[in-house]
């Protein structure tokens, strides 16, 4: 490879953010506080091609889809100079691109673990209906119980958050601890830079303690995506009553949340399975033939 591929600073927001308004994209992966979080552990790094940011997985050996306008000339440039070249995290659509730009050249294998969970935000908002009636009976439950309050994630309070993340993480980090400490590192560099990302979150208390936040950005002009949602499990109804003020209150301008994978967790997925999403936003990698 011959492009000057470089590390994602918070430098490149703004351009990330560009991109992004101009492609669209549906998959988690392509927000700027994914991209900025946690490209080092997937070791990438972006470039520009034919005016489209380029991501290059370096650890995996793997480009992703260009995004922006000329998307098909950049990713038509990349497989004619690099030999057909392994993809990660294709979209559908953008699969179905590669294919008719070079029919049976490649092969797309699907990953279940790494589909979207899509959600309409009103379903999120309201949880009417029978199907979402053990949601409610929590929500009811924390709301007779505790002292609570709701407020918006700012830089007021999210040292508080952090504080609250940190004792989440030491009643949790045996579960998990590769994924969980490397989740730990994202949350703080997406907080560090609140603003840059454009982020918007809330914050649940009981008697001025923080128990519950949630935090994430825009995705595309009609989806929010959620990047982290964190609460004690212990205390009932925490999860629901967030997630629903939260869809209530501050995401009104979108008609759906997305809220990421479930990487493979069964009991990760059956969770974001209960809330009974719209859509998954399927993702593909693609090998040559």
């Amino acid at each position: 490879m011959i492009y000057p591929f470089h590390k994602p600073a918070f430098e490149d927001i703004k351009w990330l953010k560009e991109k992004f308004r101009e492609s669209q994209p549906q998959c988690c992966e392509f927000s700027a506080g994914n991209i900025l979080g946690w490209s080092r552990f997937y070791d990438g790094q972006i470039t520009d091609i034919e005016n489209c940011l380029v991501s290059y997985l370096f650890k995996d050996e793997a480009f992703c889809f260009p995004k922006g306008k000329n998307n098909e000339e950049a990713v038509k440039k990349i497989i004619e100079e690099n030999g057909f070249p392994k993809f990660e995290f294709l979209e559908k659509g953008e699969s179905e691109t590669i294919e008719r730009l070079f029919p049976g050249k490649y092969n797309f294998t699907a990953d279940r673990g790494a589909f979207d969970y899509v959600y309409s935000r009103e379903n999120l908002a309201v949880l009417g209906g029978k199907k979402y009636h053990g949601k409610r009976n929590h929500i009811s439950y924390f709301e007779r119980t505790f002292n609570w309050t709701f407020e918006d994630l700012s830089r007021k309070n999210i040292d508080d958050c952090i504080a609250m993340n940190e004792k989440w993480y030491t009643l949790n980090v045996e579960k998990d601890r590769e994924g969980i400490e490397d989740e730990r590192e994202v949350l703080r560099l997406n907080f560090a830079h609140f603003e840059e990302i454009g982020g918007v979150g809330g914050v649940l208390r009981i008697d001025g303690e923080v128990v519950a936040f949630t935090f994430g950005e825009r995705l595309n002009d009609d989806t929010f995506v959620t990047h982290f949602e964190k609460a004690y499990s212990d205390i009932r109804g925490a999860y629901p009553m967030i997630n629903q003020l939260f869809a209530q209150t501050l995401l009104t301008d979108y008609k759906y949340i997305n809220r990421e994978d479930d990487v493979g967790s069964e009991g990760l997925r059956s969770a974001k399975l209960s809330y009974h999403p719209e859509f998954l936003v399927e993702k593909y990698s693609a090998v040559k033939n």
